[in-house]
């Protein structure tokens, strides 16, 4: 454990939200705060406290910089990771799912996360630790904004718990079940496709994101938590620490 965790602080930076929490020395950590990623950081840094360590994943390059800028640990490829790598091409993939990809080598293997947020990412390590690649499609909401930014009539639908019984009864119910099911189908199918590569029941999976509750209803997934990608920064950043 590193001397100075307890005055660690970690920044989960999506295209959404960022994500402020707290590190402790025994594992634990506790959430300060939540910012809307496009107010983020404002120009006070009133977050910081010269007192703590920072280190963050950031999926929006503006704010990747301005924290570079502010000297906080920014998860990057070209850093020393829990996880071997041998094929992938890591200057293509994002800070948060190198954090997945992290988290994931402290509990068994082989193992996939699914993070459903804005997008849904799939970060695959194997039975020897390595960080071999995944999948990347459009979150609920994504498929959303895609039917009605690029339609004349359908609306812009928020997020619900539930599907609707088929067949849909009006517009609304009917571009839910299609968005939803859509999600949960693709999300199955590419499960199936990997799985297909391990004995039966071998394979762990991994839920985490602020979306991942709706799926958690519907497919077979550990609930990662809220804190699984912290824990995944925490680990990269004591890998170069």
């Amino acid at each position: 454990m590193m001397p100075s965790e307890e005055k660690l602080t970690l920044l989960n930076v999506g295209n959404t939200r960022v994500h402020l929490y707290d590190s402790l020395p025994d594992g634990t950590i506790i959430k300060r705060a939540v910012f809307e990623t496009s107010a983020f950081p404002d120009s006070s840094v009133k977050w910081m406290d010269c007192s703590r360590h920072f280190a963050a994943a950031s999926v929006v390059p503006r704010v990747t910089k301005r924290l570079s800028e502010l000297g906080v640990f920014v998860v990057s490829p070209e850093m020393t990771f829990p996880f071997s790598v041998k094929t992938l091409d890591l200057s293509t993939v994002g800070a948060d799912r190198l954090a997945n990809a992290a988290r994931l080598t402290e509990g068994k293997l082989p193992a996939v996360c699914i993070d459903f947020g804005t997008a849904v990412t799939f970060e695959f390590v194997t039975e020897d630790g390595e960080f071999a690649g995944g999948a990347i499609l459009p979150g609920r909401m994504l498929l959303r904004h895609a039917l009605h930014d690029y339609t004349a009539q359908l609306p812009l639908l928020d997020l619900t718990d539930a599907v609707p019984a088929m067949p849909g009864r009006n517009t609304c119910d009917a571009m839910r079940i299609g968005t939803d099911l859509a999600a949960i189908g693709a999300v199955r199918e590419i499960l199936f496709s990997l799985e297909k590569q391990y004995p039966p029941d071998s394979l762990r999976k991994v839920a985490c994101g602020g979306d991942r509750h709706f799926f958690l209803n519907h497919l077979d997934l550990e609930d990662g938590g809220d804190d699984f990608t912290l824990h995944g920064i925490r680990k990269i950043w004591e890998c170069n620490s």
